[in-house]
């Protein structure tokens, strides 16, 4: 330690301050991944998988290959409007908007070639314009720039919303993936101000959330055999957050369908302490139980904007040890933001 020391001196002494961090250099952004325009991928599971739980691993892979330069984008987007969003920085908001507006300007994830493609967007939407939300708070962005952006979102928004409405299977429009729908819905509608778009958003809430039984299971997830449970916190993390969202528009998640969004994030909790609760109503022995799926921090990382909704000391405790909790697609990293929705605009157009 004494040599260390010395040596720093010396190098202090020599050129009058220590050399700089990296740190601390300007921020420079990096260049724009190259955009995705098409998507063409299959499902994840088996042909015959009527729970749609038995995974046919080579096309899981398949699908993981053609997601991963849209997540690799999104995580580190989410990063810097992260940063933006907690420290002020200004360049690193204008970076989020230059990446998001060469996306636009190529028409990226316009081009979903198949069924599966088109259930699995929607989160991704949601992280995109989360993203732009975040990094605008730092300061004003480029009006040119967001308005083709705003308009890219909008209208993925609309056809995501049609395909739902219209297209999608009967199960799906009611489940999980309709309730990432919502939130996609919901953030693109702050961004435009898009009555009818922020409408549809609550529609989709109620949609998934009400058909809660009286214990907070949601029936739909129920039925996924031994993934029940992971589709139930699937579900769960999106309508916490649009809830979220939706709170400065006047709609209180909280309190539709009888308050039912809050049974299903307890119920949430209590089968992740035991998932056997989930086993007692579907049958069978959850992928959390046989050792197949184990407890991620990404997984909770909507306890963090419940836990504001309604302190618990408990779950608070519980999920302690796992924070950092984020989740690209619900924000980033929601511990470190705390309550990042607040610092949004009431309205934003």
């Amino acid at each position: 330690m004494r040599v260390a020391l010395h040596l720093l001196a010396a190098t202090t002494l020599m050129f009058g301050t220590a050399a700089p961090r990296a740190e601390d250099k300007p921020f420079a952004c990096p260049a724009v991944p190259a955009p995705v325009v098409a998507l063409n991928f299959g499902s994840r599971y088996t042909d015959d998988s009527k729970t749609r739980s038995d995974i046919d691993e080579a096309s899981n892979a398949e699908v993981d290959r053609a997601l991963q330069p849209v997540e690799k984008f999104i995580g580190e987007l989410m990063k810097m409007a992260n940063t933006a969003l907690m420290d002020g920085d200004t360049a690193r908001g204008a970076c989020v908007l230059d990446w998001l507006d060469q996306w636009a300007a190529a028409g990226a994830l316009t081009e979903l070639e198949t069924l599966n493609v088109k259930l699995a967007i929607p989160a991704r939407y949601a992280g995109l314009a989360i993203a732009l939300l975040q990094a605008e708070t730092a300061g004003p962005l480029d009006p040119v720039k967001r308005r083709r952006v705003v308009a890219w979102l909008s209208d993925v928004g609309s056809s995501m919303e049609q395909f739902f409405d219209n297209d999608a299977p009967k199960n799906a429009k009611r489940a999980n993936l309709r309730a990432w729908a919502g939130l996609a819905a919901a953030a693109i509608g702050r961004l435009n101000g898009n009555a009818a778009m922020l409408d549809w958003a609550k529609g989709s809430f109620e949609l998934v959330a009400c058909q809660a039984s009286p214990d907070g299971s949601l029936p739909l997830e129920m039925n996924r055999a031994d993934k029940a449970l992971n589709y139930q916190l699937h579900a769960t993390a999106p309508l916490i957050v649009t809830a979220d969202l939706l709170k400065a528009t006047g709609y209180d998640g909280y309190a539709a369908c009888d308050g039912k969004l809050s049974s299903i994030a307890a119920f949430s909790l209590r089968a992740i302490e035991d998932p056997s609760i989930v086993q007692k109503i579907n049958g069978k022995e959850q992928t959390f139980q046989t050792g197949k799926q184990a407890l991620e921090p990404f997984m909770l990382a909507w306890v963090e904007p419940l836990l504001r909704h309604a302190p618990d000391a408990a779950t608070d405790a519980f999920v302690d040890n796992l924070r950092p909790l984020a989740h690209a697609k619900l924000g980033g990293n929601l511990t470190r933001l705390g309550d990042w929705v607040a610092k949004l605009p009431a309205s934003t157009s």
